[in-house]
């Protein structure tokens, strides 16, 4: 199969997956509503989002795992010393997770008035199937790590459509016979745990009996969090990122300018996202193809791919100022919040241009070895657009948020698009040199 085949029939499965769950959660976010109550419905969406800040917490060992064994010197004994190691890695990690969320719940449902109106006979049951959640969740996630490094990407959405599918429509359905939340909870648990069971197959197959235990080797370890560690602080940027606007509209503006912003910052959030699809199968070819014969088609199809997205970016922008206000209309239902939302969705289909064409660079810059040059830039753009909230949102409240994010990344972006395409020529003129 040819490069671009396979690159395309990978971001076929992550598009699949993708826009499943966003069709999956459309529908179950409302009957979970209506099922639970505005209350109950925000104490299960609160207690659920400790799953995903956890999963942050792996300091980038996984994709510095996926680097590892998508490297195309890469032996099969070299490929099991890193899976071996990564895994033990992360096993101490994942009880550390455990030890602390464990810690850090049982404080909140004492201290918090949120969770003072639960039942303790249903809270404290939904803790423990939470916190044992986090724990498959993060060996899940180092075990997705080696599909993902093979270019199997029909295996690694399969946690995409078996836990997708638990926590989007099968809750919805368990919902219209139970209000209990500790139910809830259970059942995406043993779907966590299947996709366990089925990823732990396939990495059998790949390393054999004898080549899945965890076994540590220090040199290894030290090389995969070296790199994991650059990379993880442009994570963490990433994170504050969606976060900081809210932060700054709630003590500097209204409630309602957070409502005005959020929606729009969401659709884009949603479209990037797609680009991201393609990204996540990107990285694992383009260290792949780290070659002195192949690294020219590298640059070649980075740059065919790159011209793309930027022309999906000006028709997203297009399309936002022709058809972005009867959208809003016709979803929202409510012309007061469209009046506030549609300009500040205009700024941000700019932001959109620029951001659409990240994804892709980082993922080179990754798979080239310089984590840290993705997590500099990241680290800038936030910092840009702090300054830039602090300033301008008691002007202009929302808007003013959203032009913050776009002035971030008139700045921070280009610099970062054109010192990777120089960081690509510089390999490439030395594997000629070789």
């Amino acid at each position: 199969m040819s490069i671009k085949k396979l690159l395309l029939k990978n971001t076929f499965f992550n598009l699949s997956g993708y826009i499943y769950l966003l069709v999956a959660s459309f529908f179950s976010v409302a009957l979970l509503l209506r099922n639970f109550g505005r209350d109950l419905f925000g104490v299960y969406l609160f207690l659920a989002s400790f799953v995903s800040i956890a999963s942050i917490f792996d300091f980038g060992v996984s994709l510095a795992t996926i680097r590892e064994l998508s490297l195309p010197n890469a032996t099969l004994s070299s490929k099991i010393k890193v899976w071996q190691t990564a895994f033990a890695i992360f096993i101490g990690q994942a009880l550390l997770l455990l030890a602390t969320f464990s810690a850090i719940l049982l404080y909140l449902s004492v201290k918090m008035p949120l969770l003072q109106s639960i039942d303790k006979n249903i809270l404290y049951p939904s803790i423990i199937v939470l916190v044992s959640t986090i724990f498959i969740n993060h060996l899940n996630n180092l075990l997705l790590s080696v599909p993902q490094a093979y270019q199997r990407f029909d295996i690694y959405n399969s946690k995409t459509f078996l836990v997708g599918t638990a926590n989007t429509i099968l809750s919805a359905f368990l919902s219209l016979y139970t209000q209990n939340i500790f139910h809830i909870y259970l059942l995406q648990m043993v779907f966590h745990f299947l996709t366990f069971i089925y990823i732990w197959w396939f990495v059998g197959k790949i390393f054999g009996s004898s080549g899945i235990v965890p076994k540590f080797n220090s040199e290894v370890g030290k090389s995969l969090y070296n790199f994991g560690l650059k990379n993880f602080v442009g994570t963490l940027a990433g994170q504050m990122e969606a976060q900081v606007s809210k932060f700054f509209l709630g003590f500097l503006s209204t409630a309602q300018s957070i409502t005005a912003f959020s929606i729009p910052q969401n659709i884009i959030a949603k479209t990037a996202g797609v680009v991201s699809q393609f990204a996540q199968a990107f990285f694992p070819l383009s260290s792949s193809l780290l070659e002195k014969d192949r690294i020219s088609k590298l640059k070649k199809l980075y740059t065919s791919f790159q011209y793309l997205i930027f022309a999906g970016g000006l028709v997203a922008l297009v399309v936002t100022y022709y058809f972005g206000h009867p959208f809003l209309t016709w979803w929202l239902k409510d012309e007061v919040v469209v009046q506030a939302t549609f300009p500040v969705l205009q700024v941000l289909s700019f932001y959109f241009v620029l951001v659409s064409l990240t994804p892709l660079p980082t993922a080179l810059v990754q798979s080239l070895g310089k984590p840290q040059v993705a997590s500099f830039f990241a680290v800038l753009s936030i910092v840009l657009e702090i300054i830039g909230l602090s300033i301008l949102v008691p002007r202009y409240s929302s808007l003013g948020a959203a032009f913050s994010f776009l002035l971030g990344a008139l700045i921070s972006i280009p610099p970062f698009l054109v010192y990777t395409t120089y960081l690509l020529n510089k390999k490439i003129n030395e594997y000629q040199q070789l």
